[in-house]
């Protein structure tokens, strides 16, 4: 299990940052929370597509042909690049 204070340090940094851009430029606050949820939005919707074009073949399920780590890793890093490739192309759309 993962330490919780691994997550913590991250949203106190990411706090941090928006609190610097606030004092900086306010007026960009608007734009900040428009284009994280675009990317929020672009990472769900790579997931859905990875699990609507390869309902067999998911990360965390196993099965008799999944069994080897060469082939779940290949999954895993299929699902990644899926995700990736959803949200890039979103962010360079808009």
């Amino acid at each position: 299990m993962q330490n919780p204070m691994n997550r913590s340090i991250f949203v106190l940094v990411a706090i941090l940052l928006l609190g610097a851009v606030f004092l900086i430029s306010p007026a960009q606050i608007p734009v900040i929370i428009f284009k994280t949820s675009l990317v929020s939005l672009a990472a769900i919707l790579g997931y859905w597509i990875d699990y609507l074009l390869f309902p067999h073949m998911r990360p965390g399920v196993v099965d008799k042909t999944e069994a080897d780590p060469i082939i779940r890793a290949s999954i895993a890093i299929r699902r990644a690049i899926i995700i990736f490739g959803t949200i890039l192309g979103i962010s360079m759309a808009l």
